[in-house]
């Protein structure tokens, strides 16, 4: 009797063992399943938030950073027949280097030079090297120059300190699109205001139509906002095609001189 006591406590004992162990090891399991999820969450999180290779990412602010002018310098040093001035940045494009989006006001060497503005593409290659891509102008009627600040001319448009865009003209471009159907309007560089019968705002716009696949480009648009705070859009300057868009060559207006 004794005996057989001794072999049933035996077995159970043994039974404790394996259950603690299983539970150890499931406890142990669940762990690591744990770490290995959180792992993956945060990796995926780190792909979502980081910009992809070959798309734009737009500037955080349309004020150019010294580093951006040094490239913008290097690139028009020594061009011949215009002159650009840049105004605001609007994005790069990470590639063998870096693409860099930059508005500028546009004039060609000739005795009664026109302002107006293109959007220049200038590329930094890995080696430090910068130059000019492409330059695309904006059809229409040529956007009003910039006045000089020391002599402004009475009714003209004033350009502002920095390109950043006021919270004034936000609102009116907002009011303005209140019943604009087919595309979206996203300010992103104030170029000049105008005291009129209320005000008019030159802004810089990223247009993106409203399809089923969009796609964006830059336009220059004039808002009008009366003294009711009443606006609307009452000029739009778009881009010209780009070369992926017509099949033609980048076109660059001021070509570099050689010596």
């Amino acid at each position: 009797m004794k005996k057989l006591f001794a072999i049933i406590l035996s077995g159970l004992i043994l039974c404790s063992f394996a259950a603690c162990g299983q539970s150890k090891t499931s406890s142990t399991t669940a762990t690591e399943a744990g770490k290995d999820a959180a792992t993956t969450a945060a990796a995926a999180q780190t792909t979502t938030e980081a910009p992809l290779t070959g798309g734009y990412t737009d500037a955080a602010s349309p004020v150019l950073t010294d580093d951006v002018k040094a490239v913008f310098n290097k690139a028009v040093e020594g061009l011949t027949g215009m002159t650009y001035e840049p105004v605001a940045y609007l994005g790069s494009q990470v590639v063998a280097g870096t693409n860099h989006l930059i508005l500028c006001k546009a004039a060609a060497v000739t005795e009664n030079p026109t302002t107006t503005y293109a959007l220049l593409t200038v590329y930094e290659d890995l080696n430090g090297n910068d130059e000019i891509t492409e330059s695309r102008e904006f059809t229409g009627s040529a956007a009003p120059a910039a006045q000089d600040a020391e002599e402004p001319i009475a009714g003209a448009y004033e350009e502002p300190e920095t390109p950043v865009v006021t919270d004034d003209a936000k609102a009116a471009l907002a009011k303005a699109c209140e019943t604009l159907t087919g595309a979206g309007y996203e300010a992103k560089a104030l170029l000049g205001t105008q005291v009129v019968a209320g005000t008019n705002y030159m802004l810089l716009c990223k247009v993106t139509t409203v399809t089923a696949e969009p796609t964006s480009d830059y336009a220059i648009v004039t808002v009008y906002q009366d003294l009711e705070g009443n606006a609307e859009i009452t000029e739009t300057y778009n881009l010209a095609p780009s070369a992926e868009d017509d099949g033609a060559a980048a076109t660059v207006a001021a070509q570099s001189s050689e010596g």
